[in-house]
């Protein structure tokens, strides 16, 4: 894990607390934000600039959380790296089973899932909202993250305390 700087502008302060490694091209960015007095988790795929390799450039990937919903988040990370390896059927290009729902409201919630795809296993965390009585995915609000990277990714998240942050 890589560890960064502060980013701050008239409305926002971000501190970059750590690049998780995915790739020989992307991380899992962790950050701590602060927009309005409230204060936030983002976790998100940055990429390496083809222009420059030291700049790292943000994804759509990710998701950004409430900071209070930091410890359920972890609890169902560990629970998904503690579940069984899941199996794909032959033809099948993923599969992917539900481990555990954050609730953000009534109507909306984070899905934890873990998964198998054509070569690796990812766990998927991902944004659910109500609409006609059935809970969807959000296509823009989720993440999936390695199972190769999961480890370093939760260590990340627990940077997060406050105790952490002086």
């Amino acid at each position: 894990m890589e560890n960064s700087t502060t980013i701050q502008n008239e409305e926002s302060q971000t501190v970059v607390l750590c690049d998780v490694p995915r790739s020989d091209n992307d991380v899992y960015r962790i950050a701590r934000k602060e927009y309005k007095g409230e204060r936030f988790i983002d976790l998100r795929i940055f990429f390496r600039s083809r222009e420059d390799a030291s700049k790292l450039v943000p994804t759509s990937k990710g998701v950004c959380f409430r900071e209070k919903l930091r410890e359920d988040l972890i609890a169902g990370l560990i629970m998904a790296r503690q579940a069984p390896e899941v199996e794909r059927a032959e033809g099948e290009q993923f599969r992917s089973v539900k481990i555990c729902e954050v609730p953000l409201s009534e109507t909306e919630h984070y899905r934890i899932s873990k998964g198998a795809g054509a070569k690796n296993g990812f766990v998927d965390v991902r944004k659910f909202f109500q609409k006609d009585g059935a809970f969807i995915p959000s296509k823009r609000k989720g993440l999936s993250i390695l199972v190769a990277s999961l480890d370093d990714v939760i260590t990340g998240l627990m940077l997060t305390e406050p105790e952490h942050l002086a």
